[in-house]
């Protein structure tokens, strides 16, 4: 069978990929052509897959440098590379962070480095629930009226661990002095240039609290609004998990949300590897503007 590269929605947001080696050990030829399905379509829906955890990291290693997730508890022993999430136990104790990636965002837009890309594998997955919902960014910000566009552009948005851990990881320890010291506040562009395809997207998140040049009111309220049609129904694809599925996507134009199940009857464990970034690009007010 040859490689398909198969769009799951009408705007080509994300796209399923098949005619492929299940441990994703594929030549040069196949692999460019992944790659470059993933800059096009920015998630990538693989299934059936048979991969070893070192199979995992080796394919993901390809796509550029690996990076290694903290707390390091929540790491695959043997393997830090693959960062563990779900409500798995072994022997009683938690191998993975529970209810991690609820509320929409990408990886590491609270820090100074975003990642790039990461790739989720599914290990063990609830009957029902536990779905992940994926948001297209490029989508979102062409959809912005000219007006907003042209008062967006060339601002950037803070990010602030800080201020919202307790928000969104009410049911962790709040962060030690030491913690908050390694993660301070960032500024990020608002119309992020993608490095690879000089495409613009949205890029903003459950982070963002506030708008450079901005009163905090007038802020927060756009924060809001620009996240309400980056979520709107048409920039979506939603993911319903099978053992053996793996989803690739593009933190740098993408947003995803994991959702809830019953984890009183239900397990999920999924791995994940996770790609190292670069600083995001402010795009131009002109490119902005007319994306």
């Amino acid at each position: 069978m040859a490689l398909a590269i198969t769009p799951l929605t009408p705007s080509g947001f994300g796209a399923e990929v098949t005619g492929i080696d299940p441990t994703l050990q594929l030549d040069e030829e196949t692999f460019r052509a992944v790659e470059q399905a993933w800059h096009d379509h920015a998630v990538l829906v693989f299934r059936d897959l048979a991969m070893t955890p070192e199979q995992q990291i080796a394919f993901t290693r390809r796509l550029g440098p690996l990076h290694i997730m903290v707390p390091l508890q929540y790491n695959l022993d043997g393997h830090p590379e693959i960062f563990v999430v779900g409500n798995a136990e072994e022997g009683g104790k938690a191998v993975g962070m529970r209810r991690a990636g609820m509320g929409f965002h990408s990886d590491g837009e609270d820090k100074a480095i975003p990642n790039a890309g990461s790739f989720l594998a599914a290990v063990q997955v609830p009957p029902e629930g536990g779905d992940t919902i994926f948001a297209d960014t490029r989508a979102a910000w062409h959809a912005l009226p000219r007006e907003t566009k042209a008062r967006l552009a060339g601002r950037r948005a803070r990010f602030s661990r800080i201020t919202l851990h307790h928000v969104h990881y009410p049911h962790l320890p709040a962060l030690t002095d030491e913690q908050k010291r390694d993660r301070p506040d960032v500024w990020h562009p608002i119309a992020r240039l993608h490095p690879r395809n000089s495409r613009v997207a949205l890029y903003i998140g459950r982070w963002a609290v506030e708008i450079e040049g901005m009163a905090e009111a007038e802020g927060t309220a756009l924060i809001a609004e620009l996240c309400d049609v980056a979520h709107r129904p048409e920039f979506l694809y939603r993911h319903s998990w099978r053992p053996g599925d793996a989803v690739l996507w593009d933190n740098r134009c993408t947003q995803h949300c994991a959702t809830s199940f019953d984890e009183e009857r239900y397990t999920r464990r999924m791995h994940r590897t996770t790609l190292e970034g670069e600083a995001p690009v402010l795009a131009s007010v002109a490119a902005a503007v007319a994306a």
